[in-house]
């Protein structure tokens, strides 16, 4: 008899949710003193353009999409943001996440014009752990609380209704429920369940171990519906970007629909027992 343990495989069954990593690394300060000449940088971007995404999206099927995501650190910094965002937002409805660096009050009536130049839903998923401000901010960054509150605020302002992507080891946290709530109150938002979201702290492995769930909600995974396109390739889920156990191809043309639940983060997923990034309302 065989001692070994193979991972359970999971088959994709059509591709509904398209992510795309628009992750960008800032440029440096043209008195930093360092030279870099025009012609390296212009062949040697590290970050997806929009001519490969034109190309990706040609290849999918674009009947079964149902939503597009754009994510990525510093994401709405990339230089062609807005031009990507049209093209995704032309098709079909885009989900964006994001820190809620770059949206302030012109940003947001940018973003409020375009949404209104076509027929879809432009969606804001905004990443905050706490509603107390020292708290989020020791979790996250010095600053990341206020960033946050001030992208919610000029999204309500134009008409948005974002989302709060929190991150907890409980899938349904009462104390941090009431905590947004009375948050939102506070700043003139809506924190109603749909303006909650909460996803899975990835470092914190162990509290999900001990979760039991029925084999069902194993057929509620990102990996069954998405797959998320990068400079790098294309993987399986936003959880496994960059991991080679969850490289799925080369590019949009070629990926395996196939994906072994073999990482932590695998593990995790199946405990939360609910699609974790693309959006799940039909499980609210």
């Amino acid at each position: 008899m065989s001692s070994i343990i193979q991972a359970q495989c999971v088959t994709m069954q059509e591709l509904n949710d398209l992510f795309i990593d628009l992750e960008y690394e800032k440029q440096q300060s043209k008195v930093s003193g360092v030279y870099r000449s025009r012609s390296f940088n212009q062949k040697n971007k590290k970050h997806l353009q929009l001519d490969e995404i034109k190309a990706a999206l040609k290849l999918v099927d674009r009947t079964k999409i149902k939503y597009i995501y754009l994510m990525g650190e510093n994401a709405m910094s990339h230089p062609e943001f807005n031009h990507i965002l049209r093209l995704c937002l032309s098709l079909k409805p885009v989900t964006i996440y994001t820190d809620g660096g770059c949206i302030n009050d012109k940003k947001a009536r940018f973003l409020k014009r375009v949404e209104d130049e076509g027929n879809n839903e432009l969606i804001f998923k905004i990443f905050i752990n706490h509603y107390d401000e020292k708290t989020n901010d020791e979790i996250a960054d010095r600053g990341a609380f206020r960033k946050a509150i001030h992208s919610i605020s000029a999204l309500n302002k134009y008409g948005f209704n974002p989302i709060l992507v929190i991150k907890t080891t409980i899938p349904k946290n009462e104390e941090l429920i009431n905590g947004f709530r009375d948050l939102g109150k506070k700043f003139g938002f809506e924190t109603d369940e749909i303006n909650l979201e909460f996803v899975p702290d990835t470092e914190t492995i162990n509290e999900y171990e001990s979760i039991e769930l029925p084999q069902k909600h194993i057929a509620q995974l990102d990996c069954m519906t998405s797959r998320i396109i990068s400079k790098s390739g294309v993987y399986n889920c936003p959880l496994l970007l960059n991991d080679y156990r969850g490289r799925s191809g080369g590019a949009i043309s070629d990926f395996s629909t196939k994906c072994y639940l073999e990482t932590d983060k695998c593990s995790i997923c199946k405990s939360f027992g609910k699609r974790i990034y693309a959006n799940n309302w039909d499980q609210i």
